[in-house]
């Protein structure tokens, strides 16, 4: 996991665009190589030749990034069964009131429960910190149930 706070780290640095634009190119360059994606350093060159234009990039990670709101927050707000440790993660992290600590538990989330690759649950649980840490405690689903809109 150290691996991934020290990217964390890193990717806290960058600006939402940016991070955008990197969510895009991983999910793209996924089905191709997959087994890349297995470390959370992961690289992917943002070549126009290959990956088409930064803003078609910035629209597949923001769809990406919307599904995943979609199914954590199910998870944590929806009430259901679902996982009670990821839900426990999660909530606990957002008492720590840290962009860093709740993008590792959602990063750690989306790897141990959903299979995620690090690579893109790191970048996912940043900007999950970015959005979510504005709502902290018992307000926190009904403010991201709101930004789901």
């Amino acid at each position: 996991m150290s691996d991934i706070q020290t990217v964390i780290g890193q990717l806290q640095q960058a600006d939402d665009e940016k991070l955008l634009e990197q969510l895009g190119a991983y999910s793209k360059a996924y089905a191709s190589d997959a087994a890349k994606f297995a470390a959370p350093a992961t690289s992917v060159p943002l070549d126009m030749a290959t990956m088409g234009p930064l803003d078609g990039l910035m629209e597949i990670g923001r769809r990406v990034l919307k599904r995943w709101q979609k199914v954590i927050y199910d998870l944590v707000c929806g009430g259901g069964e679902g996982d009670q440790d990821a839900r426990k993660t999660i909530l606990d992290s957002l008492k720590i009131n840290s962009p860093e600590a709740l993008a590792a538990a959602v990063a750690g989330v989306l790897i141990s429960a959903f299979n995620v690759g690090p690579a893109i649950a790191t970048i996912v649980g940043v900007l999950f910190g970015r959005l979510l840490l504005p709502a902290a405690g018992e307000v926190v689903c009904e403010y991201w149930k709101e930004q789901l809109g």
